[in-house]
């Protein structure tokens, strides 16, 4: 007759089943070790993917190249651009408002501030008056055409729907 302390029920040896047991608990481990850290990388990169923030703007002025522009965000209402300037290490510069659209014409960019430009000084918010939803509709490309003879600089941040 058999022992009972030898085999279980289902016909297997205790050894054997044993066996599988610490087979189990090193791939539950794993399991636990994989699930900790995979999120570390999808952390990683979306710090990658996020790393172009459209809102931050930097303005770079020279005498002999006095023009920069902003990147372009969509824009989808009727609100003013708004420019929040934190460091200038000019005495000022001026924005002026403009727009990307098919409808344009041409190279597509075109000026919608309908002759409003603003002498942007340290540390100031301004809401700068556009028309580029009225003239070409939602969804066009909105930037900021920025001009300054200094040489310099200019830090702050920028929203097409203000």
């Amino acid at each position: 007759m058999k022992n009972p302390n030898d085999y279980n029920y289902s016909g297997l040896c205790r050894t054997t089943q044993k066996g599988g047991f610490m087979l189990k608990k090193h791939m539950s481990k794993l399991l636990i070790t994989l699930l900790l850290i995979f999120p570390l990388f999808a952390t990683v990169g979306s710090q990658v993917a996020s790393a172009a923030d459209l809102t931050r703007v930097h303005f770079e002025f020279r005498w002999n190249s006095p023009y920069d522009e902003s990147y372009r965000q969509a824009k989808q209402t009727k609100s003013g651009y708004g420019l929040k300037s934190n460091t200038v290490n000019i005495p000022w510069y001026t924005a002026t408002a403009w727009g990307h659209s098919y409808k344009a014409g041409r190279t597509g960019n075109v000026d919608v501030s309908h002759g409003h430009h603003y002498n942007v000084h340290r540390n100031r918010s301004y809401n700068m008056y556009n028309r580029l939803v009225e003239d070409y509709g939602t969804g066009n490309a909105a930037y900021i055409s920025a001009t300054s003879y200094s040489n310099g600089h200019a830090y702050g941040y920028w929203h097409a729907d203000h």
